[in-house]
């Protein structure tokens, strides 16, 4: 008796662990209907379509030119844009640029955001040292901008003096930032002057 017992609370056990994992199955492949639709949501599904096929014409542009990868993904996303509107209007009345340009942007504004940032960041910086240099203060920091250029290209000199050529266009920078913190130093003396001659100038 207690065998067939056994036998019997076996089969119930099996029983609810197939049932278990049936719910699991079922809980895991709603979980995952539910993650597609709100991706989708987010992102149209023509965004899907043009980066799979942009990243096949990716492979064929990276062969014929592999050091610019980001430049061939943008030129393959335009040209399969031009492409869909082309052929759009070949089948349809009406001609929507809408979509195109709307699932071209969602691949290229992530892929230049960084390099965007990196550009503003890095003109940023140069307009604030060059307004620095050519505005100095206090002449304790003119002549310290002035020394640390002067040194640093005296460096680079010496660094690249049996490859000028090649170097030239780093070099023609830091004699343009020496030139910036000469004329912040030709600045304050003119400030300088400028106080002078109104103190002669006062009764």
């Amino acid at each position: 008796m207690t065998a067939i017992t056994d036998f019997f609370q076996k089969i119930q056990n099996q029983i609810v662990e197939i049932q278990t994992t049936i719910n699991q199955i079922k809980t895991s492949w709603e979980n995952f209907q539910k993650f597609w639709d709100l991706f989708f949501t987010l992102v149209p599904w023509e965004v899907l379509l043009l980066l799979i096929f942009s990243v096949i014409l990716l492979s064929l542009f990276n062969s014929v030119s592999p050091k610019t990868p980001k430049a061939n993904l943008t030129i393959a996303v335009l040209l399969l844009s031009a492409l869909w509107i082309y052929f759009w209007g070949l089948f349809s009345k009406e001609i929507s640029y809408g979509k195109p340009i709307v699932a071209s942007l969602y691949i290229l504004i992530p892929l230049h955001a960084i390099g965007l940032g990196q550009w503003v960041y890095g003109f940023g910086k140069k307009l604030y040292w060059k307004k620095r240099r050519m505005q100095p203060k206090t002449w304790e920091f003119a002549l310290h901008q002035l020394s640390s250029d002067y040194h640093k290209l005296i460096g680079n000199a010496h660094l690249f003096h049996e490859n000028i050529q090649e170097n030239r266009n780093s070099l023609l920078e830091e004699i343009k930032r020496m030139e910036q913190s000469i004329q912040g130093i030709k600045s304050l003396l003119l400030q300088e002057k400028q106080t002078d001659t109104k103190n002669s100038e006062e009764p």
